[in-house]
């Protein structure tokens, strides 16, 4: 008779034993597997998170001494303060074409007079030679425009700004309608620039009859254009690039990875540049998920220690009840190493349908801790900084709002690569907590064996 025979003959017979065995290893199983559950289900929502927030930086000039292009002049009523090291079209290309790379959001502005334009008019007075004057907004490529990916803006008519357009431009669909404008219609500056309109853009929201703005600031009168527009428009040193570049990336956790192919990019003096990091969002919606897979990753570690234990101080105490059996089999001529894998088997018989079971009560279970969980995570409002808060610089009256985002659902399930890693790691246990307490006996010679038992 072999030893799984004998295995299976000493499970029925001990059946009190057994079955005791099975509701300890179904318990340490259903434990270990809610686990892991949890486990699986807070990193596929932190990685939900990354993908659906994202992250972002901010290329811009670097207004300090450290920046060897910075130039500063004086100009008719005030100074003027910019640098000769500009983010060019092709820069921008070059880092778009970075893995893990979202979207671009190049820009650099300036204020342009259209005399034939009625503009919306602001509540704060400005000078006579200002009335006429609108903001132009350059940018790359006006689809990856912070204010269009954040739905601050949408387009209505027509199409984006692409890279390559020159003396193109979007304007808002209020604007044309107060100015009989149409889709390839141009519109003129004060020094002679022609604008074709290509586009149309409606603004979530306009400014309120108590906001304070001017005439030039107000959204309804922003003109969206390529660079070459602006660039001949100034026609001066000081604009002959963007001035700030905002990069979306897919996850925040490969944000400094990113960083460094940028800085990696040759022909470029980075010391002219200053790098902006916002993450705020997604590591104050992330926090709460960290702090869960933490937790569980302790937990397991527990209840992987604590189930060693038990099993090898409860097989052992029943090891050494078995002393005159162990005897008998030797006396027979039945091997240590036949007798010791019998012990293992009997174990493993009751652990692979412990086990088995423990799919279905864990489920239970996980499911329950999973919506207790939830119950618990609380919606996070990302505030957007102001001033040079990554998304907002560079675009001179902005306001995103303050979107609420809610942490990922736990989908808390016992999937097949859970099983797989309990039974992994609970044969592993089963074999060692067996073995272990099988050495005591084990290691007796047959005379301190038949001493013992008489």
């Amino acid at each position: 008779m072999n030893f799984m025979n004998r295995a299976w003959l000493y499970i029925v017979r001990k059946r009190g034993k057994s079955i005791l065995l099975f509701v300890i290893l179904l318990v340490m199983a259903t434990f270990v597997l809610t686990a892991l559950a949890l486990g699986n289900a807070s990193k596929a929502a932190q990685q939900e998170l990354r993908q659906s927030l994202g992250g972002s930086f901010v290329i811009g000039f670097d207004y300090t001494e450290n920046n060897p292009y910075l130039k500063v002049e004086s100009v008719d009523g005030g100074t003027l303060m910019y640098s000769t090291q500009q983010i060019s079209p092709e820069l921008v290309e070059q880092i778009r074409e970075i893995e893990g790379i979202k979207e671009c959001s190049a820009t650099v502005e300036g204020l342009a007079a259209f005399p034939s334009l009625e503009l919306f008019t602001g509540n704060i007075p400005i000078e006579e030679e200002f009335r006429a004057s609108s903001k132009i907004l350059s940018t790359w490529k006006s689809e990856e425009l912070t204010r269009f990916t954040s739905g601050q803006l949408t387009l209505t008519q027509g199409r984006h700004i692409l890279p390559d357009d020159k003396n193109k431009g979007l304007i808002s669909k209020d604007l044309a309608e107060k100015d009989g404008l149409k889709i390839g219609d141009k519109i003129q500056t004060d020094k002679g620039v022609e604008i074709e309109i290509v586009g149309l853009f409606s603004p979530k929201e306009i400014e309120g009859i108590n906001d304070q703005v001017t005439t030039y600031d107000k959204i309804q009168n922003l003109i969206i254009t390529d660079l070459a527009a602006l660039v001949a428009y100034e026609n001066g040193p000081a604009i002959q690039g963007f001035n700030e570049l905002t990069v979306s990336v897919d996850d925040p956790q490969n944000m400094e990875e990113i960083i460094s192919k940028v800085k990696e990019i040759s022909g470029v003096d980075w010391k002219g540049f200053s790098f902006l990091v916002d993450n705020e969002d997604y590591e104050n919606a992330a926090s709460s998920l960290e702090q869960l897979s933490e937790l569980v990753s302790t937990i397991l570690m527990i209840a992987l220690m604590v189930s060693i234990a038990i099993l090898s101080l409860i097989l052992t105490m029943w090891a050494r009840t078995r002393i005159h059996e162990t005897g008998v089999l030797l006396s027979v001529g039945i091997s240590k190493l036949s007798i010791l894998g019998q012990y293992i088997a009997e174990v493993l018989l009751i652990a692979i349908l412990a086990f088995s079971l423990s799919y279905f009560s864990a489920s239970a279970i996980a499911g329950q801790m999973g919506n207790v969980l939830q119950s618990g995570q609380a919606v996070t409002e990302a505030q957007q900084e102001d001033g040079l808060s990554a998304g907002t610089r560079g675009e001179a009256g902005t306001d995103t709002g303050e979107p609420e985002i809610e942490t990922p659902k736990l989908q808390v399930r016992v999937q097949v690569e859970e099983m797989g890693l309990l039974f992994l790691l609970g044969i592993g246990i089963v074999t060692v907590s067996a073995g272990i307490s099988s050495i005591s006996v084990m290691r007796l010679k047959p005379r301190e064996i038949l001493s013992k038992m008489s």
